[in-house]
């Protein structure tokens, strides 16, 4: 049975004459669907502020609002940089 790393060194070992002309036939067939990741799989909680479990209210006022926002901005900015 013929395997991907076998069918790669095939390529290549071809003279650079037939690199397209195998390029354009490999791209005649079907490709495998790429696997898009499950993003809420790696989501978590966030911490809200007060008044979010207050009365059932988001916001009830910007302080809080910028607070959150804050808050979001410094949890991704870790995330990315840990």
């Amino acid at each position: 049975m013929l395997t991907k790393e076998h069918l790669k060194y095939e390529i290549d070992q071809l003279d650079d004459d037939y690199i397209e002309l195998v390029f354009r036939l490999l791209q005649q067939f079907p490709h495998q669907k790429k696997h898009k990741p499950d993003l809420l799989a790696n989501s978590r909680p966030i911490d809200y502020p007060e008044s979010e479990t207050q009365n059932g209210v988001a916001f009830a006022d910007i302080e809080d609002a910028a607070t959150f926002g804050k808050q979001l901005r410094t949890n991704v900015w870790q995330r990315n940089h840990d």
